[in-house]
């Protein structure tokens, strides 16, 4: 399967495969409804510290596209120190695992119930989270 691969074990045992690659894009609009590089850049904005982000200006997608790789890397991880915002990783989690799973399309409420509540704050995957995240804003240089 193409894309960033990861498979985190919880504390059962259980191990929990994440794929992220295009279709992680439209499966999360398939159960959110909403856009994930939209909920991507506000997850950003809204953790990015102000010293880390100072005069650099990101309110869309295309704006943080622009940026050079230092200064988007940069503001990804600035959300290292993150607000909870326990639905959008929830969400993103959700996406990453159903894509793991395509093209099995299992039921949105079945998928959140697997995943361990302390999935949520955990550190370590909160890391691995934003190496997803990463992937999906970083802009692969292309020769002309």
């Amino acid at each position: 399967m193409y894309g960033l691969v990861k498979t985190l074990k919880a504390d059962d045992g259980r191990e929990i495969k994440l794929v992220g690659n295009a279709m992680t894009f439209i499966l999360y609009k398939s159960y959110f409804g909403r856009d994930l590089l939209s909920d991507i850049v506000a997850f950003a904005k809204a953790n990015a510290t102000t010293e880390a982000i100072k005069g650099i200006n990101v309110k869309t997608a295309e704006d943080i596209n622009a940026l050079d790789r230092e200064t988007r890397e940069r503001v990804i991880n600035a959300a290292g120190e993150y607000k909870f915002d326990s639905e959008f990783v929830i969400n993103f989690l959700a996406a990453l695992i159903a894509t793991a799973r395509y093209p099995e399309k299992p039921d949105i409420v079945s998928i959140i119930t697997e995943i361990p509540p302390y999935f949520i704050t955990d550190g370590e995957i909160i890391a691995e989270l934003t190496e997803f995240l990463s992937l999906f804003i970083s802009q692969k240089k292309r020769v002309p």
